[in-house]
């Protein structure tokens, strides 16, 4: 009888991937689809004016001199947050025989990732109880928070469509006249010169724009003959709309929300750019540290607007 692979297992080797399968979100396209700067202090400013609104302007052959003028410039600011992420290895689990490829690498790179994925959920502002809420100024035993970058979006570009019309109440069904609606006071700042901009949503709201506009008419076809459902132009009254799906979106505080703007518009403005080093110890252990210090400017807010309250 021929020995048989059920038999004596005793030297038969595990059927294992010699490689690290990893899962999850690894994206982070605001960090895209922003622009970059730099910043010197923990607090950072920005002033703003605004052009004023067309009025009649007819006047007499012979007149005199208006002393009306007035200054309307503002400011608003934000303040530096510190994102960093620590991990660390014992010098007999470096020496330790791996599936995949060695440990330190291995988790140098996963590391990065995450850390990136949390700027990008800071810079959302669901670090905050409510994502419209201001900074949280540090202090010996309080970490900052940044505002988001709903915080900074005008009160006017703000469209509350539960059934209260603030926020308080049941969702509403989206459509495409509160699309235009939330759209409308961007393009009456002159926030979309070139009519086009970017709308991001979750799954949720994007099912609800498939059901107005219709899965022919906004999809685009990609170079291999498949629709992309990701990324599609709707045409509006006030221009033409990018959509995006964000998975963050998907985050009970976002769920409802869309965000409207010229995205490159907002800037992330870093203190201490990403780096990586290794951590001196006396420990028997290896550490390492990704640290980056950044707020966020919104130096045009009238290019934003967002929405809530939506089914």
């Amino acid at each position: 009888m021929p020995l048989l692979s059920y038999g004596n297992m005793t030297n038969q080797k595990p059927s294992v991937l010699d490689s690290i399968i990893l899962q999850g979100v690894h994206r982070t396209p605001f960090l895209e689809w922003m622009g970059r700067g730099s910043v010197a202090a923990p607090k950072h400013s920005w002033i703003l004016d605004r052009y004023r609104e067309a009025r009649e302007n007819a006047n007499l052959e012979v007149t005199g001199l208006e002393e009306n003028t007035q200054d309307t410039k503002y400011m608003k600011d934000n303040v530096v947050q510190i994102i960093k992420n620590d991990f660390g290895l014992s010098k007999e689990e470096l020496k330790n025989a791996k599936y995949g490829e060695q440990e330190w690498p291995y988790r140098v790179a996963k590391e990065g990732k995450e850390h990136t994925k949390d700027i990008e959920y800071a810079i959302l502002g669901l670090h905050n109880a409510s994502v419209y809420d201001g900074y949280t100024a540090g202090s010996n035993s309080t970490p900052a928070k940044m505002a988001g970058i709903f915080h900074f979006i005008e009160d006017t570009n703000r469209k509350h469509f539960d059934t209260n019309g603030d926020g308080t109440g049941d969702k509403t069904d989206l459509t495409y006249d509160k699309l235009s609606e939330a759209i409308q006071p961007v393009w009456e700042r002159g926030g979309l010169e070139d009519e086009s901009f970017q709308l991001v949503c979750g799954p949720t709201l994007k099912k609800a724009i498939n059901r107005f506009a219709g899965d022919q008419y906004f999809r685009r076809v990609k170079e291999d003959g498949k629709f992309d459902p990701t990324l599609f132009e709707l045409e509006t009254d006030f221009g033409t709309v990018r959509v995006k799906i964000h998975r963050l979106f998907a985050n009970p505080k976002l769920a409802d929300k869309l965000l409207i703007g010229q995205l490159n518009e907002a800037r992330i403005m870093f203190k201490y750019m990403t780096d990586f080093e290794e951590v001196p110890t006396d420990k028997t252990a290896k550490f390492g540290r990704y640290y980056t210090s950044l707020t966020l400017e919104m130096a045009r807010p009238d290019y934003f607007a967002c929405a809530d309250g939506l089914k």
